[in-house]
């Protein structure tokens, strides 16, 4: 059986599906069988009619059309929002199930969250049921995605003491949109990282264009890099 892994963010629009993607095609470089599942989607793409994470996944990386997702739901709101206005019901074992059949047919399934980890995705009488909760249940180590500027430090360690309070563990940190010139975002990443002690998995550059081919070069190039596959090869605890 193969190993899933979560895909969260210390927030919205910091680029968790491009990085996701970046992920994906380091594995594939590297030789591993890997499948990209994003079982919320929110927000339709009104170019395509689609929804935007769908057609990227399946329309620019190359997955398999309907294999990426679960819920597909219009309004660009919460999960538990949407839910509710299209009377969409999320149920968790249907995500789960799915999960364990993919890390049966792959080596590694790369699970993208829909915002962070404190997102609610079912709304009950009595409280709600949030992405920590499927993380939890569906026992996901997870890959935290961050931006470098600043607020990088606020974000970062709010998000990784939520997820330890709540027994999530943390692979890793990937910062997005880093400038390695930039002397708050040098600083930050140092900073944070001498503060958590957590693997930088990466820290990915801003792109001019963002195409399958260029996110495949970068992929290239990172994996040249032999810190980063040992990071990827030892949390996962997968051969490459």
């Amino acid at each position: 059986m193969g190993k899933a892994i979560f895909i969260t963010g210390t927030g919205t629009e910091i680029g968790k599906t491009i990085v996701t993607s970046i992920l994906f095609l380091v594995l594939k470089e590297m030789g591993v069988k890997t499948k990209i599942f994003k079982p919320i989607q929110t927000g339709v793409l009104e170019e395509s009619d689609s929804f935007a994470d769908q057609y990227w996944y399946e329309e620019v990386i190359g997955e398999e059309k309907g294999s990426t997702g679960m819920y597909y739901m219009e309004p660009a709101v919460s999960p538990h929002l949407a839910s509710e206005i299209t009377n969409t019901t999320i149920l968790p074992n249907e995500i789960k199930n799915k999960i364990l059949e993919l890390k049966n047919q792959y080596d590694v399934v790369l699970v993208e969250g829909a915002g962070g980890l404190a997102v609610p995705l079912i709304e009950h009488s009595n409280g709600f049921y949030m992405t920590k909760d499927l993380i939890q249940e569906c026992e996901l180590p997870t890959i935290l995605v961050s931006l470098a500027g600043l607020g990088a430090i606020h974000h970062t360690l709010t998000t990784v003491n939520y997820a330890e309070k709540h027994d999530i563990k943390i692979l890793g940190l990937i910062f997005n949109h880093f400038d390695q010139y930039n002397m708050i975002h040098v600083d930050n990443v140092r900073t944070i990282h001498k503060m958590l002690n957590l693997p930088i998995i990466a820290k990915l550059p801003t792109m001019d264009s963002l195409s399958k081919d260029s996110l495949t070069q970068l992929a290239k190039t990172l994996i040249s890099k032999q810190e980063l596959k040992n990071i990827l090869s030892g949390g996962l605890e997968i051969e490459v």
